[in-house]
């Protein structure tokens, strides 16, 4: 047997070594078996695929197994790329591929399979597939010679058959060959330390080959983003370029006069054109928003993820198509990215989730998130008269009744629930609560509908009266470490009465102890993390109102806040309750002036009352 070689350490190994020209264009995947995985070859002088047994007639017949595929791909390698011994040395990233450059790419692949075909007849030398089709009929130690003809014909029809395989089930079709390469998590959890593991992926991302596609568009020394439609396209009309090359040889075998094509032009390899990239776009919208940081951070990713699937493409230039991609290519992207797969390529990133079954972000998510902030950057470039048009109007998915999910308002039932937990009904604290927090946040958003990082982030000087009325000041925005304040709007900046069952219950006098033990934050135990005052808080909020009030999932901390607007909607005065509420006012007037006194506010929020709920417990 040819390339079975048995390992000094014991085992063995498919192990061939490649010729120059083979090194530089082989590129493929290899079923096997014996471990379910799909292993990327290519890039190595050296072929070597380890049989995983130290039994030799079970490596003999994983030899088998995996001998005829590396022939298939050498053959694929030698009949496509065998008249282009060097690529341009220089790859252009083009951010989009015009439907004649890919037929091109695809005729190119017919001319070489039929100039193959002439070069055969010509010198009287088998082609490549012929050799390997004779050296197997040669191998089952038949005493005849091996008919050069036969074997010229098999080696088509296998082609042939292959190709017109992946052109019946294009939907299983692996089109960006996407790397099979171990997550961090997974080598951690197989007994490797993360710095070992760390080593080994290194390892074997340098051996590990590039696609079919990749291959095809580097000869051509031009690059996709991966995900890319036309990618897509592109693999398609390969295949279908190679079934009528293939096709046409066997037609020749029959005595067809069937022409070979003129060599194929190479494609025009053109420079994105120049004009505003997203990445300025979005310092643009950054300096005219002045986002919070933590929405700022949040953006920047979305431009990372869009960037990275589609190219930092000019804004005049995005299209739906680009949209599309992204927002398609974002639906195998994890929800939440462990702390050791920080920083990880976007496309790594999606092969991990998949394989791992992480689970992926909603298309909610993807619609409110992800495009809404691509969309609102370039919003702005409209604005400046820098694009004609918005390419995400009208991209976001389509969503199914119940998929959308919609927050609900805690009940009464609910509140009494929250009255009688441990923390109101036995002032028991929890580690993860945030000290007095867990006890005054909640209170705070259902007298007031602020929102949860709104009060987390409260300093003790945020409490402050006028006219006799005490108040949530949140119109300043502190960049201080240790005392940061932002806002989620503009109009989120306002005042916010006190209730006076919050006063009656103690907030005032806890305020003042927080301020005489020299604590600039109201709730001083709460540990911030990535910029978020309530990170942690959020998180043990949700473990505990799923045991003590509710099970509902579409009930959340959010859902005060959707309380009190009930609650406020009876008060008829619905400018007054959205000023309360720190919501966007949308005609001309509410431009106007300083806004409502706080008088009025308080005499709007006072209003609020839980006559249902035995508040007695607090």
């Amino acid at each position: 047997m040819p390339y079975f070689v048995k390992r000094p350490e014991g085992g063995f190994s498919y192990t061939r070594d490649l010729s120059p020209k083979l090194f530089a264009s082989l590129s493929g995947e290899l079923a096997l078996s014996w471990s379910q995985e799909r292993r990327k070859v290519g890039g190595k002088q050296v072929l070597k695929i380890a049989l995983g047994t130290t039994d030799l007639t079970l490596a003999r017949q994983r030899w088998m197994e995996v001998h005829p595929q590396v022939e298939n791909l050498i053959g694929f390698a030698k009949e496509t790329f065998q008249r282009r011994t060097t690529r341009p040395s220089t790859v252009t990233r083009l951010q989009s591929l015009p439907r004649e450059a890919i037929k091109q790419i695809a005729e190119d692949v017919y001319q070489r399979i039929l100039a193959s075909d002439d070069e055969e007849a010509l010198t009287g030398r088998p082609a490549d597939l012929t050799e390997i089709v004779l050296n197997e009929m040669g191998e089952r130690g038949n005493d005849d010679v091996p008919n050069l003809f036969d074997a010229k014909r098999r080696a088509h029809l296998r082609e042939l058959d292959h190709l017109r395989s992946h052109a019946r089930r294009v939907d299983q079709f692996d089109f960006d060959g996407a790397r099979q390469i171990p997550t961090l998590e997974s080598l951690v959890r197989e007994g490797m330390s993360p710095d070992s593991a760390k080593r080994a992926r290194e390892d074997l991302s340098d051996v590990i080959g590039e696609s079919a596609v990749e291959a095809v568009l580097a000869q051509s020394g031009v690059d996709l983003p991966h995900g890319h439609p036309d990618r897509n396209l592109l693999a398609l009309e390969v295949i279908r370029a190679g079934i009528r090359g293939h096709s046409a040889v066997l037609e020749r075998l029959e005595g067809a006069a069937v022409p070979t094509p003129a060599l194929v032009a190479p494609i025009a390899r053109t420079q994105p054109n120049e004009g505003v990239k997203l990445g300025e776009a979005y310092d643009t919208w950054k300096n005219e928003r002045k986002p919070s940081s933590r929405t700022a951070e949040g953006y920047r990713l979305y431009v990372d993820r869009f960037i990275e699937i589609n190219g930092d493409v000019p804004i005049a230039s995005i299209t739906k198509k680009h949209v599309r991609a992204y927002r398609d290519a974002l639906t195998g992207c994890p929800r939440n990215v462990p702390k050791e797969m920080a920083g990880c390529p976007f496309w790594e990133l999606h092969a991990w989730a998949l394989a791992e079954g992480h689970p992926l972000l909603s298309r909610t998510t993807i619609n409110d998130k992800s495009i809404g902030a691509i969309s609102a950057i370039l919003a702005v470039a409209l604005r400046n008269g820098e694009i004609e048009a918005n390419p995400c109007t009208g991209m976001k998915f389509s969503l199914k009744e119940g998929e959308a999910g919609k927050r609900k308002p805690y009940d009464d039932a609910d509140l009494s629930r929250l009255l009688a937990s441990p923390v109101f009904g036995e002032g028991k604290r929890y580690d993860a609560g945030g000290g007095e927090a867990q006890k005054w946040l909640p209170l705070i958003s259902a007298y007031s509908g602020a929102r949860l990082e709104e009060i987390g982030q409260l300093r003790v000087m945020d409490i402050k009266c006028e006219d006799e009325v005490h108040y949530f000041d949140l119109r300043e925005i502190d960049d201080t470490p240790g005392q940061t304040t932002s806002r989620k709007t503009g109009s989120s900046r306002r005042r916010v009465p006190i209730h006076a069952m919050l006063i009656a219950k103690g907030l005032l006098a806890y305020a003042k102890e927080q301020g005489k033990a020299g604590h600039v934050r109201l709730f001083p135990d709460l540990v911030e993390y990535d910029g978020k005052t309530t990170h942690y808080f959020s998180k043990w909020w949700g473990r505990y109102a799923r045991q003590f009030i509710t099970k509902d999932k579409d009930k959340t901390f959010h859902s005060f806040r959707h309380r009190v607007t009930d609650e406020l909607r009876k008060g008829k005065l619905y400018a007054v309750m959205q000023a309360i509420l720190g919501h966007h006012v949308g005609d001309t007037t509410s431009g106007y002036g300083d806004g409502f006194d706080i008088g009025t506010l308080n005499e709007m929020l006072q209003g609020i009352s839980y006559s249902k709920v035995d508040l007695s417990r607090i």
